[in-house]
């Protein structure tokens, strides 16, 4: 299934398929790929599309849970994290896929939270990884996190 309104394909910022002359200052992994096949650019638009299902499966959970929370009368009351595993290059740079390389779309990951206190498209600059989690999680719930527990409060 694929719904109209849904993209056609990956996005395609002007590092994906790149010519020689982008690449040449990179390290010899990116500066060596050859340019994008057809197939291989189908390729990469049809795993794209693969994860946009998935992700809009997990969004009609999602709904569900936050529906459910409103009908039980304690979503005014919860926080809800959403977060994934870091990024996945897409024929950036002309590679097929791959996230080995510290280029921000393979290491930034996502950090969506919604819940009492926390407003409306507010950011926070300062980096922060998965590690952070569980202390965050035991300061909402004012709990001090143990001396040997690794991260910090967001």
């Amino acid at each position: 299934y694929w719904n109209p309104l849904w993209p056609e394909h990956e996005p395609r910022p002007p590092n994906w398929n790149s010519s020689d002359g982008l690449r040449e200052h990179h390290h010899g992994n990116i500066a060596t790929q050859p340019m994008l096949t057809t197939k291989a650019a189908n390729v990469i638009t049809d795993v794209f599309k693969n994860r946009w299902r998935t992700l809009m499966s997990v969004d009609d959970l999602v709904a569900e849970v936050v529906e459910l929370c409103k009908e039980l009368s304690i979503y005014d009351h919860t926080y809800f994290f959403f977060t994934s595993d870091h990024g996945f290059q897409l024929g950036q740079f002309n590679m097929l896929m791959d996230k080995r390389h510290v280029y921000d779309w393979n290491t930034r990951i996502p950090l969506l939270v919604v819940g009492p206190g926390i407003s409306k498209k507010q950011k926070f600059e300062f980096p922060a990884t998965q590690v952070d989690l569980a202390p965050t999680f035991l300061g909402l719930a004012g709990i001090r996190k143990p001396w040997n527990m690794d991260g910090k409060s967001l």
